[in-house]
């Protein structure tokens, strides 16, 4: 075994956006690539499926996973857990909202999902909503009254704020209204891949400022202008962040997708790409048509491993390899979750 391959065994694994996770057949590709932990999307920013009926079934459609499947799976609501599914070798799993549509109109829903063991919540998904506006709106006019009411609700529950697919004004907006660190889940540098869905590098610092951490994305979409990007694509915007604020404020959010290359064929990836088009949650300007191909060498959640001998080769320190991985976005939970 090679000191990368020993690195990544001993280490905590936490991928920050897995919308993959809904597939119960690929839970064992994310424990064979020593993935610990996994924040499954389980609420949705878009019209159709980001409604409380719909999300409150997918709720229980999990809490039923975690009752027939507990010799594999393990509810995180706690850091205790996360340390638990390790020691356990489980596959632990935290609840995880991709914008804010499941709470409507009603600020009481916050502390009901975060009861049913919601603990991370993106603030919006790419348009705009009643808290706010998303990153592919042409006029971001901010946080929402609404949205300020969100941002102080989930402070006071324990339930992390992420700016993932959220506007520029809007993420700004809420990093000032917040009390607790503000994360980006998943999101890669503008400066190395020119997409509205990447981060600029003011945004970037202000997320660290707040105590945060930014989670490095696949999609190929942001990786590189091309269709087939490469692991080193995706290494390129771990360097040029490190650089930027420091390795202990990075984090992994790959966003493996449940329609993308190696998982749905191409004709089901289309319909489901022009469903997202029509309905206002993607945008041709940011996101490319399918096939979407995940960098070379870590297509898929059981080559993660490659991620960690990729970070190694670039020289990173085994600290700074443990934090990326895991310890570091572990220690935003440790100040919000309750």
């Amino acid at each position: 075994m090679s000191k990368a391959e020993k690195i990544h065994d001993d280490s905590i694994v936490i991928d920050a956006t897995c919308p993959l996770a809904v597939l119960d057949q690929y839970h064992d590709n994310y424990m064979k690539g020593g993935v610990t932990v996994v924040a499954a999307t389980v609420g949705y920013g878009a019209a159709e499926i980001g409604t409380m009926d719909f999300t409150m079934k997918n709720l229980g459609q999990w809490l039923s996973k975690f009752r027939n499947n507990s010799k594999k799976l393990l509810h995180v609501t706690s850091v205790d857990d996360i340390f638990k599914a390790k020691a356990e070798g489980k596959l632990g799993v935290i609840f995880h909202f991709q914008g804010s549509k499941p709470f409507e109109d009603d600020i009481n829903s916050v502390e009901l999902y975060y009861r049913l063991g919601v603990r991370m919540g993106q603030l919006c998904y790419n348009a705009k909503d009643l808290v706010g506006c998303g990153c592919a709106v042409e006029e971001d006019t901010g946080l929402t009254e609404f949205g300020e009411q969100v941002v102080g609700e989930m402070n006071r529950l324990g339930i992390v704020v992420d700016c993932a697919h959220t506007g520029y004004q809007t993420t700004m907006d809420a990093i000032e209204a917040s009390k607790s660190p503000v994360i980006i889940s998943h999101g890669n540098a503008r400066a190395i891949c020119n997409n509205r869905r990447n981060i600029e590098d003011d945004l970037i610092k202000a997320i660290v400022k707040s105590g945060g951490v930014v989670g490095f994305n696949g999609f190929p979409g942001f990786v590189a202008d091309k269709m087939k990007p490469t692991l080193d694509d995706m290494l390129d915007h771990v360097d040029y962040m490190v650089k930027l604020v420091g390795a202990e404020h990075i984090c992994v959010g790959i966003d493996y997708y449940e329609y993308q290359a190696g998982v749905a064929d191409e004709e089901t990836a289309q319909l489901i790409y022009q469903y997202l088009l029509d309905s206002g949650a993607w945008a041709p300007g940011e996101y490319p048509p399918p096939p979407w191909y995940y960098p070379q060498g870590i297509e898929m959640p059981e080559k993660m491993k490659n991620l960690t001998i990729g970070l190694h080769k670039r020289g990173y320190s085994e600290e700074d390899i443990k934090g990326i991985l895991g310890l570091n976005i572990i220690r935003v939970f440790k100040e919000i979750w309750q």
